[in-house]
């Protein structure tokens, strides 16, 4: 029995939420009230925290560990998980992996971003969604663990990202090319699609975006979906990918402002994007595929 969380300044500060689908294997308190567990983290440490039913109208179930009983674990934390503490404005990359020993025990193992050369995103467009259901979001997190184990290689192009995005995805259940809408005589399909979570990754020319942006609006209307996300490089990396292809999207990779013939990329999407916001009535993200140099 596991789940997943995004590392975020809350997770520092005070814990975090237990997805519903976990309640049927804890003994849930009443709301408002909570009860002691155990927290074994790291070298085999240990810490006390709280199990906690919030007083609100969904009654949302918390790992709780802060004051002084919690230092411990806030400290592991904070030196795992140093990108994003350090960081104003992290992006989503980081996680913790959780699992229910038994009613009073959780074991909790940290997945820092590393020093490697694998994948990651570096920033998100968030639209008509609260940003905390983003860090327990199982289906988002398959998304951040996918990308994390596809390594950057500097001579692979759009369709090798495109195969090994599809191969991590299928292992955590995705299903691929998908009907927008349940209409025969509409032959659009989307790239994938999991629990009413539909996902475009887009690494090829602006306008195939915009085809994108219609069929998130075709499936949410239908009832097929109710959050949707898109994938697009950033802007250095679709400069690579660009030059890589022996393409003309850019004169020259040293330079600083885009000058491309097409070739979508997260800059692009975020200038945008406001523009067409207030009639784009669908909860959705857009993340900023990236490598390190």
């Amino acid at each position: 029995m596991t789940f997943k969380h995004i590392i975020g300044k809350s997770t520092f500060r005070y814990g975090f939420t237990i997805p519903k689908k976990m309640y049927s294997n804890l003994t849930v308190p009443e709301k408002g009230n909570r009860r002691k567990i155990n927290l074994v983290f790291g070298d085999n440490q240990t810490s006390i925290g709280w199990l906690c039913r919030l007083n609100n109208s969904p009654g949302h179930l918390q790992i709780r560990y802060d004051g002084k009983f919690g230092n411990t674990f806030s400290s592991w934390l904070k030196n795992t998980f140093k990108e994003t503490f350090q960081k104003e404005k992290p992006a989503l990359n980081e996680f913790i992996e959780v699992q229910i020993l038994n009613n009073d025990n959780f074991l909790i193992k940290g997945f820092p971003i590393s020093s490697d050369n694998n994948l990651f995103f570096s920033d998100i467009i968030i639209h008509k969604l609260d940003k905390s259901i983003l860090s327990y979001d199982q289906r988002i997190l398959e998304i951040i663990q996918a990308v994390r184990n596809i390594p950057y290689e500097e001579d692979k192009r759009q369709m090798h990202y495109n195969l090994r995005l599809k191969e991590q995805l299928s292992n955590s259940g995705w299903l691929n090319e998908q009907k927008v809408v349940n209409d025969n005589r509409i032959k659009l399909k989307c790239d994938y699609r999991k629990e009413y979570f539909q996902l475009e990754a887009e690494f090829g020319n602006a306008r195939t975006y915009y085809q994108d942006i219609v069929k998130f609006v075709m499936s949410y209307n239908s009832g097929l979906i109710k959050l949707g996300g898109l994938i697009v490089p950033s802007t250095k990396f679709a400069r690579h990918l660009c030059v890589l292809g022996s393409s003309n999207a850019y004169k020259t990779v040293m330079e600083i402002r885009s000058k491309y013939s097409g070739m979508m990329d997260f800059n692009k999407a975020k200038t945008e994007f406001p523009y067409i916001k207030n009639i784009f009535n669908i909860p959705f993200i857009i993340l900023s595929l990236d490598y390190r140099i």
